[in-house]
């Protein structure tokens, strides 16, 4: 089995079990946490997702970087002292970061966020908490940025899945036996990103190429990446207003308990779909970079359609069943109603975005593999202009519905907009490759399959009577659909010939 084979198993094995567990454990959060306390960890999330941009672009820099130096053994020891420079850097702004979040945490709390039963010392002291977990969190996401580049995933994946079980079970352990508040639980949280990052910053140092001489900082070599960080962190800037800007304001104009709402379906969606398309993503990145350090360009055409082949396999079926049977899948996971007909509209709209936002990252890892981050900076500061006025008129006539819509129209357009000024500069004339065969195909048998079962069974027949009979009736779809798209995709019906059926 080859390393990029081995390096997809292991991340979708990894991102797997952590996100079975953060499904299988969220019922049980809400159980002694409530709707309206997760609505707090909804919010943060958000805010987070907006500190993250102050990286300045350091993690996927540092991603990119110890994948090319990787390529060539005499740059070891630059390599290890660009590491060194770049994680001084990442501490640094961590630290200040966390500093003005720890500040800023009691004047969200009053002057923010609605809550109708929880005051506000609570969500104030719940924020400051989440804000220094924050600060090692940031730091996984720069070592987790390094193993990638490494192709180092093994390692990353069981690292994550040892701390993702000590998170989740503790949890449900301080909740159930020592104290059921969200104080306790966070606290909790935050020891266990203290020990991600330690457990990860070893790995990392120790999986460099080894050199000669210590690793030490060299503000010199910032010189050679500056552009592209910054490249990178005008573009997540950007991106961060345009996928967080509805959640903001939904936190704004929301009670606590209706933005847990959303949030529950952010948890689910995002969870379920961002496993796939991360576990894919990392893996192919490295290699897009070293072909094009490498100049290897027929090479990268060919790697790029089986890439983006790969991620509508894992990824069509898995949006398709979530966006047609999301009440369903709501109601056999929180086992309550209310939260189900509170919620399914928003997950099947989330899910929509999430899928499409997903299918446009190996287009956008290819951008950054050339070193070219303006497309995607440029496209997003047009989607500022246009699109985010409809976002925030959809949120404030529609609520959480009009947000979750104004995603779903974003990311659509990325597909029509970006692609075309894409194949126009980089992979010139495979464009209409990806439209039919690495996307449209599947994505069409996919719908047809889950809306012929959707109407079927919830239409005609009278079978979702129990949870089993449900979950019968999805898994049956869901592998209907990955069948359809087995033999759709081309990659994919070659391995199956190949490999599966012996021809």
């Amino acid at each position: 089995m080859n390393q990029t084979k081995i390096n997809i198993l292991s991340n979708f094995a990894g991102r797997s079990f952590i996100a079975i567990l953060s499904i299988v454990f969220v019922p049980i959060y809400l159980h002694y946490l409530s709707v309206e306390m997760y609505g707090i960890i909804g919010f943060f999330a958000s805010i987070q997702a907006f500190l993250f941009l102050l990286d300045g672009g350091i993690s996927p820099t540092l991603n990119r970087e110890v994948a090319r130096l990787t390529a060539f053994p005499e740059k070891a020891q630059e390599l290890r002292d660009l590491s060194r420079t770049l994680e001084v850097l990442c501490w640094a702004l961590a630290i200040v970061v966390c500093s003005i979040a720890l500040v800023a945490a009691p004047a969200a709390a009053n002057y923010w966020l609605r809550s109708e039963t929880i005051s506000p010392a609570i969500i104030s002291e719940a924020l400051m908490i989440m804000s220094v977990a924050f600060a090692f969190q940031w730091s996984v996401g720069f070592y987790t940025g390094g193993m990638y580049g490494l192709q180092e995933q093994k390692y990353l994946n069981i690292i994550n899945g040892f701390v993702a079980v000590i998170r989740s079970v503790g949890s449900f352990v301080v909740l159930a036996f020592v104290s059921p508040t969200i104080k306790a639980f966070l606290i909790w949280q935050l020891i266990a990103a203290v020990l991600n990052c330690v457990l990860l910053g070893v790995v990392f140092w120790k999986k460099l190429p080894s050199s000669v001489d210590k690793p030490r900082f060299r503000s010199s070599l910032l010189r050679d990446v500056w552009r592209y960080a910054a490249g990178m962190a005008g573009t997540s800037l950007v991106v961060l207003v345009l996928t967080q800007t509805d959640k903001l304001i939904l936190s704004k104009m929301l009670t606590l308990e209706d933005f847990g709402y959303y949030s529950l379906a952010i948890t689910l969606a995002g969870t379920s779909i961002g496993l796939i398309v991360g576990s894919i993503q990392t893996t192919y990145f490295p290699q897009f970079s070293q072909l094009v350090a490498q100049e290897r360009f027929d090479e990268l055409r060919e790697l790029y359609h089986r890439a983006c082949q790969v991620m509508s396999f894992f990824l069509i079926p898995v949006v398709s069943i979530i966006a047609f049977f999301s009440y369903e899948i709501l109601l056999v996971w929180t086992r309550k109603p209310e939260i189900a007909e509170k919620t399914w509209i928003l997950l099947t709209l989330v899910a929509i975005g999430t899928g499409l936002n997903g299918l446009m990252h190996l287009p956008y890892y290819a951008q950054l593999a050339f070193g070219i981050t303006k497309i995607g900076l440029w496209q997003n500061i047009f989607a500022v202009v246009f699109l985010i006025p409809l976002m925030i008129y959809g949120t404030t006539h529609y609520g959480a519905v009009g947000g979750a819509m104004g995603w779903v129209i974003l990311n659509f357009s990325y597909t029509i907009v970006g692609l075309q000024v894409m194949h126009r500069m980089i992979l010139k004339g495979e464009l209409k490759k990806w439209y039919l065969s690495d996307v449209g195909l599947p994505l069409i048998l996919a719908v047809a399959v889950n809306g012929v079962a959707y109407f079927m069974f919830t239409r005609g027949l009278p079978v979702f009577t129990s949870s089993a009979q449900t979950v019968i009736i999805i898994t049956i779809t869901f592998s209907l659909t990955v069948l359809t798209s087995s033999f759709s995709i081309p990659t994919i019906r070659h391995f199956v010939i190949r490999r599966v059926l012996g021809v």
